[in-house]
C-alpha cells in the first residue's frame, strides 16, 4: 500500500486543476500560503471506470488500458484495480475480450459489461487518449524509471535498455505498453499504474503551478468524462486538502488460457466475490 494521491491524474485531476487554476488567479504565486479550502466539502463513495485509448482522436478502437477505481472517503480508502484488456467477458450475449466492448458500444457498453460481470454499480467513467500521457510527461520534463529488462520492439518504437533512466513521453509509453516479460499483460498493467503514480508525483510539485493552463488544455483535448462542473470542483477541493490517502493497487486475479486458438485472460471466479466487495 502506497501513500499519496495517485488518483490525481485519473480522477481528481480534472477538478483539482480547475480548482487550482481558479485559486492561482486570486493569489500571488509568490505567496507561500496555501489557498483556504472549505472544511465541509464531502463526496459520496464512488466507483469510476477509467479507459485508456491508443487511437487517433475521434476514432473508436479497442481500449488499451482498463482500470476501475473505488473511492471510499468514509473509510479513507482508495482502490485502483487494473482489468487486463484480454479478459474474457460476456458482451451483448456473446463472449469476447473486454476491450472489444468499446468498439461495439463505447464507454457505456464497457461500463455495463463490467457492472454485470462484477455485480456492481459504476458511477462515472473517464476516457483518455494515451497521447495525453505522452504530452504531460514531456511537459513535466520526463519521469525517472528503473527499466528491469531490455525492451526492444522496433515495430512499436520501443527500444529501452535495463537500468534507472529518465524517459520522455514516447519512451515512457513504450515502457508501459511492453508485454514481453514473464508477467505479460499483468506486468503491463502494473507498469501502467507505475507511470500514473510517477506522473502524478511530478504534476503535484509546486513548480507545476505555472504550467496549469497547459495541463488543463491537454486534459481538455485528450480526455472525455461524464462529471458535472459542480462535481469536478468538489473533487478538486477534496483532492487539494487531502495530504495523503491509503492506496490499494491490484490486478483482477486470473490466468492466461488459450481457447479455440485465441489467448484470453480468464478471471478467477473463486476470488471475484472478494474483489467485488471493494467496489460494492
Amino acid at each position: 500500500m502506497r501513500k499519496g494521491i495517485i488518483i490525481f491524474i485519473i480522477f481528481m485531476l480534472f477538478g483539482l486543476l480547475f480548482y487550482w487554476y481558479d485559486s492561482t488567479q486570486k493569489i500571488d504565486i509568490g505567496n507561500d500560503e496555501e489557498p483556504e479550502i472549505e472544511e465541509d466539502v464531502e463526496i459520496d463513495p464512488m466507483n469510476v471506470l477509467i479507459l485508456g485509448l491508443d487511437v487517433e482522436k475521434g476514432s473508436r478502437g479497442r481500449t488499451d488500458s482498463i482500470m476501475l477505481m473505488s473511492f471510499r472517503p468514509d473509510r479513507e480508502e482508495v482502490y485502483l484495480m487494473s482489468i487486463p484488456r484480454d479478459t474474457r467477458l460476456k458482451i451483448k450475449g456473446g463472449y469476447d475480450k473486454v476491450n472489444a466492448a468499446y468498439v461495439y458500444g463505447g464507454a457505456e457498453l464497457t461500463r455495463q459489461t463490467i457492472e454485470d460481470f462484477m455485480d456492481i454499480e459504476i458511477d462515472h467513467h473517464i476516457v483518455f487518449n494515451f497521447e495525453a500521457f505522452e504530452t504531460l510527461i514531456d511537459l513535466v520534463g520526463g519521469i525517472e524509471v528503473d527499466v528491469p529488462v531490455s525492451m526492444n520492439v522496433p515495430s512499436e518504437g520501443i527500444n529501452l535498455q535495463p537500468g534507472v533512466q529518465k524517459l520522455d513521453g514516447k519512451d515512457a509509453l513504450g515502457y508501459a505498453r511492453f508485454r514481453g516479460t514473464s508477467e505479460g499483460d499483468i506486468g503491463r498493467a502494473k507498469r501502467q499504474q507505475e507511470i500514473i503514480k510517477l506522473l502524478s508525483d511530478e504534476l503535484l510539485k509546486p513548480k507545476m503551478v505555472l504550467k496549469v493552463p497547459q495541463i488543463i488544455q491537454t486534459m481538455t483535448e485528450y480526455v472525455e468524462h461524464d462529471f458535472s462542473t459542480t462535481e469536478l470542483m468538489k473533487f478538486g477541493a477534496v483532492a487539494a486538502k487531502a495530504k495523503s490517502k491509503p492506496i490499494e493497487t491490484l490486478v483482477l486475479p486470473g490466468t492466461n488460457q488459450k481457447l479455440d486458438g485465441i489467448w484470453y485472460y480468464l478471471a478467477d471466479e473463486n476470488k471475484l466475490p472478494e474483489v467485488a466487495k471493494e467496489f460494492q
